[in-house]
């Protein structure tokens, strides 16, 4: 079959990062493609895409990839797309493919009765901010045109006409959730190639909700690379919060795709308390063991001790005890960077008290403009880890211009965002009875937001608190 794919990319900075590159490549082997990208690319990634003999459309970053995919289709013509037999309009917010696209390229094949069809499908819903009833669609990063509907006025008006969107939501509403029920009303027949209609009373968005169930047991080559750093209270509001933990483990053990490629391109664009939080870069060690003196000088590791300013009483108390537990540690700790290449920073995880907590959001509050200033990472609303507690364990590699000195509040952030913008990413780690105490605090909490009632005796007492402080 003689098919075209128009590839929708975008990157800030303009480049077009190996996971984009490798699905470049497994699209090439299938189907001619054309690259169209809303920014202009690096002198680098426009000589990688000379060399692979693509032909590149750079544009405004205006329309989202709703726009991209209306100027590239206008600028092929009607003629020349009508000419392909099938037309893919795929953007770069899929990764992969995880696996050879040909079983499923041939499994639609036998389908000829369908005039489109798509990767995975959406849910109906009801949603306020996308525009109230949502109806069930196929998703817009992956979907496949046939050529009767190609050649089709139908076609071409909706392109033409298409007014393009200003923001995310306008994108979804105008198109996303648009495209499938208008063609379908005007007699197109479509499917999606994964199934999931048993999945359907339990998760609207089965690709994000359970990306590892479609890679492993449905076929699907591809997933979101937003998996990695989606809001993460949004995914415990609709899911148990382990969907890109596991998606990363059977990623990297029972698959040939680089994922840690894809890590370390997402440390350059997303905020790393988002990375942090969705694939649970938190460990736990053993309990007191192994040899305290341990060379870390032969493991490519250092020590690095940080000025922490002294807060309250009760919150020096608690972080003099977690951090004297932790010293015990080094040794279980210091093993987790031979099992974690992409690991830079790595410090004790601050105690449960809660002032501590709520001094390390403040200060990260407090510190969070100036730093962005020194950094060309993503700055993100809550504190990534880092050594609040006053020492971390770090690899010299995460810092090939020298590790620097701590020597106020602000070097402590800056230690983890330094190695992020090096490809590396930061973590904390607590001993398994500490983990265990985590857990009663989290079925506390859990229990509280479940009974408002409770909530709002917690208020009062917390206001009963501060008026007597």
């Amino acid at each position: 079959m003689k098919r075209l794919v128009i590839y929708f990319h975008y990157d800030a900075q303009g480049s077009l990062d190996e996971p984009c590159r490798f699905a470049i490549r497994a699209l090439c082997a299938e189907a001619e493609l054309v690259l169209v990208t809303n920014g202009t690319l690096s002198w680098e990634s426009r000589d990688w895409v000379a060399g692979a003999g693509l032909r590149l459309i750079e544009r405004e970053n205006t329309g989202f990839d709703v726009g991209a995919y209306r100027q590239a289709l206008l600028a092929l013509g009607r003629e020349t797309v009508s000419g392909y037999e099938e037309l893919i309009l795929m953007n770069y917010t899929l990764a992969g493919p995880v696996c050879s696209l040909k079983p499923m390229l041939d499994a639609m094949q036998t389908h000829p009765e369908l005039d489109f069809w798509g990767l995975t499908r959406h849910y109906a819903m009801r949603s306020r901010r996308f525009g109230g009833q949502v109806p069930e669609h196929l998703q817009s990063h992956f979907l496949a045109i046939r050529q009767n509907m190609m050649q089709a006025d139908a076609f071409w008006d909706y392109w033409q006409k298409m007014e393009l969107p200003r923001s995310y939501e306008e994108s979804v509403i105008r198109h996303e959730t648009r495209f499938t029920r208008y063609f379908s009303e005007l007699g197109y027949t479509w499917d999606s190639y994964v199934q999931t209609e048993d999945l359907k009373s339990v998760f609207v968005n089965p690709i994000m909700a359970c990306p590892k169930e479609l890679l492993e047991n449905r076929g699907c080559p591809f997933f979101k690379r937003r998996s990695f750093f989606t809001p993460y209270e949004d995914e415990l509001r609709r899911t148990d919060g382990l969907a890109a933990r596991e998606l990363y483990e059977y990623l990297k053990g029972r698959t040939g795709y680089p994922v840690d490629a894809l890590l370390q391109s997402l440390l350059r664009t997303q905020p790393l308390s988002s990375l942090a939080k969705n694939l649970h870069w938190h460990y736990i060690v053993g309990e007191d063991g192994g040899n305290p003196s341990i060379s870390l000088q032969t493991q490519g590791l250092a020590l690095v001790r940080l000025i922490v300013p002294e807060r309250d009483t009760v919150t020096d108390w608690y972080l003099r005890q977690s951090v004297q537990s932790a010293e015990k540690q080094i040794a279980q700790a210091a093993a987790l960077f031979e099992r974690n290449p992409l690991l830079g920073v790595l410090s004790p995880a601050l105690p449960l008290w809660p002032e501590a907590l709520r001094f390390v959001r403040q200060e990260w509050q407090a510190n969070r403009k100036e730093l962005s200033g020194q950094v060309s990472v993503s700055m993100g609303e809550d504190p990534p880890p880092a050594p609040c507690a006053g020492w971390a364990l770090v690899r010299r590699a995460a810092f090939p211009q020298g590790i620097p000195v701590g020597k106020a509040m602000q070097d402590i952030w800056l230690l983890p965002l330094l190695a992020q913008q090096n490809g590396y990413y930061s973590a904390t780690f607590e001993s398994a009875s500490q983990a265990a105490a985590r857990t009663e605090h989290l079925c506390m909490y859990a229990r509280a937001a479940s009974e408002p009632a409770a909530v709002v005796r917690q208020l009062g007492r917390l206001v009963k608190h501060k008026l007597k402080g």
